[in-house]
C-alpha cells in the first residue's frame, strides 16, 4: 500500500514534468485559439448588426429621395404659379381683348424653333392669322387652324413678316424673321427712313397695319442700327422680348379688331 502510493506519488510528479513543458509551448497557440473563437464569436454577434445598418442606410436613401422629389416638386409648383400669375395680371390689364389661354404641347420637327403646336384650335375659336402672344411680347401668328390644335408660326422664322414702328420715334418698318445679319435669335427690321433717328435700346412694336398683328404689342428692342447699300434706307437688328426656347403657355388675341394700349399715346 505505501508502495502504490510512492509509486503514484513519484508518476504525478512525472506527469508534472512532462506537462510543464508542454503546457509551455503550447500556451501562446491556445492563447490565440482563444482569441481567435472570441473574435469568430464577435463578428457573428455584429451580423446581424451590419444586416440592421444596411436597412436602415436604405430607408435612409429613400427617404432623402422622396424629400428631394417633393423638393423639386415645389420649385415647379412655384414657378408654374408665378408664371401664372403673371399671365393673369397681363389678361387683366388688356380686358378688351379676348384672350384665349393655351399651352404648348410640340415644335415642328423641320424647324425647331420656328412652329410651335398649341392645346387650343377650331373648337376653341381659333383660326388662321390670329395673333399669339404672351406677357412678355409678341410671339406669332397662327398659319394652321385644327379641331383642337393650332401651328403657329413664330416671330423669329425667316418666312414671318410683321408690320412694326419704333415706338420712340413711330417710324414704320417691316420685321422679318431671322434672316443675314441678323445673329441666331434676333430680327430684322428693314424699309426704315434713312433718317430716322434710330438708337440702340429702341423699344419696337407692332404698327397694326395689315390687320393680321393688332397694334401696340411688344416686339423686343434694338440691338444695332445699320444703313443699308447706297444709303437709301437703313435697317435695325432687334431682340425678340419673347425667348422662345422657354414658350410653355401662351395668349391668342381672338377679336383681331381691337388694340392695345400704345405708350406715348
Amino acid at each position: 500500500m505505501i508502495f502504490l502510493i510512492s509509486f503514484l506519488s513519484k508518476d504525478a510528479n512525472y506527469i508534472d514534468n512532462i506537462s510543464s513543458p508542454v503546457i509551455t509551448i503550447f500556451a501562446p497557440a491556445q492563447k490565440l485559439m482563444s482569441n481567435i473563437n472570441k473574435n469568430i464569436g464577435a463578428v457573428f454577434e455584429t451580423i446581424p448588426q451590419f444586416f440592421n445598418l444596411k436597412q436602415e442606410n436604405e430607408k435612409m436613401r429613400q427617404t432623402v429621395a422622396e424629400l428631394e422629389h417633393y423638393r423639386q416638386k415645389y420649385i415647379e409648383y412655384k414657378e408654374e404659379n408665378t408664371h401664372l400669375r403673371a399671365m393673369l395680371g397681363f389678361k387683366q390689364r388688356n380686358a378688351q381683348y379676348e384672350l384665349e389661354a393655351a399651352e404648348v404641347i410640340g415644335r415642328d420637327s423641320g424647324n425647331w424653333f420656328n412652329i410651335i403646336l398649341i392645346d387650343k384650335g377650331l373648337k376653341d375659336g381659333l383660326k388662321k392669322d390670329m395673333a399669339v402672344v404672351t406677357e412678355e411680347g409678341l410671339v406669332g401668328c397662327i398659319i394652321t387652324a385644327g379641331e383642337n390644335y393650332s401651328k403657329v408660326l413664330l416671330l423669329i422664322d425667316e418666312r414671318s413678316s410683321v408690320s412694326a414702328m419704333i415706338q420712340r420715334t413711330r417710324d414704320n418698318g417691316i420685321l422679318k424673321g431671322t434672316i443675314a445679319p441678323a445673329p441666331m435669335g434676333c430680327v430684322k427690321m428693314v424699309f426704315l427712313p434713312h433718317d430716322a433717328s434710330l438708337v440702340k435700346g429702341d423699344v419696337v412694336i407692332s404698327s397694326g397695319l395689315g390687320g393680321i398683328i393688332p397694334k401696340g404689342i411688344e416686339i423686343g428692342e434694338i440691338i444695332e442700327v445699320k444703313k443699308e447699300p447706297y444709303e437709301l434706307m437703313q435697317y435695325a437688328i432687334v431682340k425678340p422680348a419673347v425667348d422662345f426656347h422657354k414658350l410653355e403657355r401662351v395668349f391668342v388675341i381672338k377679336n383681331q379688331g381691337e388694340q392695345l394700349p400704345v405708350e406715348g399715346e
